[in-house]
């Protein structure tokens, strides 16, 4: 018998502090007569990323009837735009699909403060002196900013590529025979892409695999970033750079289908001309015979006198 989980939040918002933490309980409930292993986790809303959110001890055994409480701590980055974000808790048994028992809590939203740098007075003579450094690099500036190429000196590289326009050149691996393939999906799920389509990799075992290939204007170290979508059927999924693993592993289920914001996925020193992104599912955390991906864009900045880390 699937359990009925009940999910409430202890509060309808977090409260931040002044560095925009904070922490929220959620209960769940099992109202059967048998005891069951509940796991507990966040679903981001628009704009935030489930990185913001610490799940203490996120997996427990529920009395039957009995509650568990679970606890979620907030740390909002440094930068983040302030207004108001949201967030929902959802809790599903261990042993079944979470389509088939996830329950989730109300909205629950927060208010990101913008967060000031701390001021000084600096004592007159370092006044004077930024005084004069300022009118020495502004100067300088000017006759850099109006030369003849018209060219900011120093600006990093962007190169930002709409995954779906790769479909077409992509290369799709699947060692066990399982027939996976990868399209380009339009808009759909009440979700909205950029350009209004994404990347839909279509994955069916762990070891499925769709290759990229990306043009790069410059030898330099790149920060390689990503934004994905995430839904009930998606897998576990890395990146491999030139056939090496790039970052760690992006856990793709949320209840639901939501687009997340570019998350970084590492930096590794890259030459100028093509090279091959691949995108390999290696695990889920629910229970569906389904490994599937799905990648709305795919950006490279470079990264000024950085370490390339892998």
């Amino acid at each position: 018998m699937t359990t009925e989980w009940t999910v409430a939040a202890a509060a309808s918002q977090f409260t931040l502090d002044a560095g925009n933490r904070g922490e929220l309980t959620f209960t769940v409930s099992n109202p059967q007569q048998a005891p069951d292993t509940v796991v507990f986790d966040v679903a981001p809303g628009e704009g935030s990323q489930r990185a913001w959110f610490d799940v203490i001890e996120p997996q427990r055994v529920v009395p039957g009837p009995g509650s568990v409480s679970f606890l979620v701590r907030l740390a909002v980055p440094v930068g983040t735009a302030p207004r108001r974000y949201d967030m929902t808790g959802f809790a599903y048994s261990a042993n079944t699909a979470p389509e088939e028992s996830s329950r989730s809590s109300g909205r629950v939203t927060y208010e990101v403060q913008a967060v000031a740098a701390p001021k000084r007075t600096p004592w007159p003579w370092i006044a004077a002196a930024a005084v004069v450094l300022v009118l020495v690099v502004g100067g300088v500036a000017g006759y850099l900013l109006t030369r003849p190429d018209g060219t900011t000196p120093g600006a990093p590289r962007v190169v930002t590529v709409e995954a779906e326009s790769l479909v077409d050149g992509a290369q799709v691996e699947s060692p066990a025979g399982t027939g996976a393939t990868v399209v380009s999906q339009p808009n759909c799920c009440a979700v909205t892409w950029s350009d209004d389509k994404q990347l839909f990799f279509q994955g069916l075992a762990p070891g499925d695999r769709v290759s990229l290939t990306v043009d790069l204007p410059a030898d330099a170290v790149w920060l390689f970033s990503a934004a994905r979508t995430t839904s009930f059927d998606y897998a576990n999924t890395i990146w491999q750079v030139d056939g090496t693993q790039l970052g760690g592993t992006f856990f793709g289920f949320t209840p639901k289908v939501v687009l997340q914001d570019f998350t970084d996925v590492g930096t590794i020193r890259l030459g100028a001309g093509r090279h091959t992104l691949t995108l390999v599912a290696v695990g889920r955390t629910q229970g569906v015979n389904r490994y599937f991906a799905g990648v709305d864009q795919i950006r490279f900045t470079e990264v000024s006198g950085a370490v390339a880390q892998r």
